[in-house]
């Protein structure tokens, strides 16, 4: 995550009562809300509507919601996303277990982060939360626990499967923390911890068998996560259109783009044609892309509602690929 977060004994009951274990599907609870209250003052929180999930995903910055942008956008097989995921501190059973599609499966379990940082040497990095000690004993120690981005869950021919998304804003941040640093910290411990908190995390999802890919938001195409930000944002919007209206209007659109019209161009058309409200073939034109039923060209040219419509050239679900695969 790479925000400074502060774990108090009553935080840790809370995300322990969220995530241990958490729910799939739309019950599904983030270890850290969106709210003034529990994200970061360094954050920048946001509630991110998903469609293919039904519910607001929490994002903490910018580089976590573009992640989730290519994520939802580029993975037709997503089925199940769960943010601000608690890395548990115990011996636990692997993400899948419980769920309708993992039956039958083998699904190793992990050590938990306590005996992972352990074996690696990390332990007195480990977080750690103060409990108050009991009939005036004084305060003690109990393990805290550390909180990852994104855990995609996805299938192939194989079944269900998962890959962890570790973000950052840029790809040096996973070596040398930028956040939480002063001039009075040391450089050389807060690398060393830095890197202890995402081996720890690789080692951890690597005992489930499961993949952890790494992001640095500055290096993803910046005209595609615009493109994806404009589209995520009519998901929730909802069309008063008849089915046959729907359909009319995507072919509208698709007949548009081999003349290289604008959308604008194609609305008023249907408009006059049909007497299709514009607002409605708006919503239907944002959908159509986004859902890939309209093949725009989303990584070089900017989406305007009047400028003329580009074919897509290069597919991002084939550019980012290699984020999704499971483990081998």
């Amino acid at each position: 995550m790479g925000l400074q977060y502060r774990l108090t004994e009553a935080r840790l009951a809370e995300i322990l009562r969220r995530q241990d274990p958490p729910r799939f599907g739309p019950g599904y609870e983030p270890s850290i809300k969106p709210t003034r209250e529990e994200a970061p003052s360094s954050s920048r929180p946001a509630a991110v509507w998903v469609d293919k999930l039904g519910r607001d995903v929490c994002v903490l910055s910018r580089a976590e919601r573009s992640a989730l942008a290519v994520i939802v956008y580029c993975c037709p097989t997503l089925f199940e996303l769960h943010e601000q995921r608690m890395l548990p501190f115990l011996p636990g059973l692997h993400p899948l277990h419980g769920h309708p599609l993992a039956a039958g499966l083998h699904l190793p379990p992990t050590r938990g982060t306590l005996q992972i940082t352990h074996d690696l040497g990390y332990l007195k990095f480990h977080p750690v939360v103060h409990v108050l000690g009991q009939d005036g004993a004084p305060p003690d120690q109990a393990p805290g626990c550390w909180i990852g981005d994104f855990l995609a869950f996805l299938t192939d021919e194989g079944g269900p499967y998962c890959v962890n998304i570790n973000v950052k804003s840029t790809r040096s941040e996973f070596e040398a923390p930028q956040v939480g640093v002063t001039m009075r910290s040391d450089p050389i411990r807060a690398q060393i911890k830095e890197k202890a908190r995402h081996e720890t995390e690789r080692v951890l999802y690597s005992d489930h068998q499961i993949r952890t890919v790494e992001v640095a938001a500055d290096e993803l195409p910046h005209i595609l996560i615009a493109n994806l930000f404009q589209l995520i944002g009519w998901q929730k919007r909802r069309s008063t259109l008849s089915p046959d209206a729907v359909a009319l209007v995507i072919d509208a659109f698709n007949e548009g783009l081999e003349r290289e019209a604008s959308p604008l161009d194609v609305i008023c058309a249907t408009e006059l044609s049909h007497g299709l409200p514009w607002y409605e073939q708006k919503i239907v034109f944002h959908q159509a892309v986004f859902f890939r039923k309209l093949r725009l060209d989303l990584i070089e040219s900017h989406l305007f509602i009047d400028r003329p419509m580009r074919s897509e050239t290069q597919d991002a679900v084939e550019m980012f690929e290699p984020w999704f695969r499971r483990w081998t």
